[in-house]
């Protein structure tokens, strides 16, 4: 048996335990309060260096919304970053990893899983982008997706993974909004009763999920099919503001109301029209001031044009 030393290091809100091999250092334990923790800090030198994340190691972290990874990181335990409720993302080295089950098990404001390239951190805007948006593909295959086998740190065939996301995010938008539901109720799960009510929030679920998905993927529509894409924007159409169901709108203001990008996008889409944007308006949270002053320029820029040119149409 190897000996083993166990090192407790402070951190601004908590303490880290590790235990030190020959190998290296593997975190077994975080307990604290702490919002972003950054573990390269807490190393310096080459012989002190992270190898491992022990299983369970930031298990129930409540207040926790960023950890960086060092590169020295190679193996991640089972559940080592579930049921942490605020954790929004999670930064690595690109490089071969042993990843556990259920990392990120009931993680439900994961954004990111950033893959830091291993010559350092990118300069252009352009890599920063694609970064942030495969990244964001990441944390979904971890959440929502229920895409485990997705899960990776290495971009050795970009076009090979993404082909797979998108037969995943194919799958899912076939489904029909009721399928599960009868298996959710039987066993008893989010406390669901049958009740006409809650098979409403059922479904609501299900159109969320995927309008999520279609707004992660066309934000980064690296590698996407034109036929693809046209699907996933016919259904973020059919689920705006003024439809029968009005999912995409609802999920734009209550869960990235303060984000231009998806903004810009549900405009390009055309999910706001002369028909509709009134409605918009009213329905817009008062606190979303940007969102709202956003949409009135959108208006001044193209509804005030199309009525400029049906007006000049007429008088000709």
């Amino acid at each position: 048996m190897k000996d083993t030393e166990t090192i407790l290091k402070q951190t601004p809100s908590g303490q880290l335990h590790f235990t030190r091999t020959d190998e290296g250092l593997t975190l077994t334990l975080y307990e604290g309060k702490d919002m972003l923790l950054d573990l390269a800090e807490y190393f310096e030198t080459k012989q002190e260096q992270i190898i491992a994340i022990g299983p369970k190691a930031f298990f129930n972290a409540r207040l926790l919304q960023s950890v960086i990874l060092p590169s020295s990181v190679r193996q991640i335990g089972d559940w080592a970053f579930s049921h942490c409720p605020k954790l929004k993302k999670i930064t690595m080295t690109e490089g071969p990893c042993q990843l556990g089950r259920s990392l990120f098990e009931e993680d439900r404001k994961l954004r990111r899983i950033l893959l830091v390239p291993s010559q350092g951190e990118p300069e252009s805007e352009e890599e920063k982008k694609d970064i942030r948006g495969y990244g964001g593909l990441l944390a979904a295959c971890a959440t929502i997706m229920d895409a485990p086998y997705l899960l990776t740190t290495e971009r050795e065939d970009d076009a090979l993974w993404l082909s797979r996301w998108d037969q995943r995010l194919m799958s899912i938008l076939a489904r029909d909004d009721m399928e599960g539901y009868t298996e959710v109720v039987l066993c008893g799960e989010e406390d669901y009763g049958g009740s006409e009510s809650n098979l409403e929030e059922f479904v609501q679920r299900q159109r969320w999920r995927k309008v999520r998905l279609c707004f992660l993927r066309l934000l980064y529509d690296k590698k996407l099919a034109d036929a693809n894409k046209i699907k996933l924007q016919e259904y973020l159409l059919s689920h705006t503001k003024g439809c029968e169901s009005e999912e995409t709108w609802l999920f734009l203001v209550r869960e990235r109301g303060e984000d231009p990008e998806y903004w810009q996008l549900f405009t390009d889409l055309g999910c706001v029209t002369e028909q509709n944007f009134d409605d918009c308006i009213t329905s817009l949270p008062e606190g979303l001031v940007q969102m709202r002053a956003f949409l009135l320029r959108w208006q001044s820029e193209h509804l005030a044009k199309a009525d400029a040119l049906d007006k000049l149409q007429l008088d000709w």
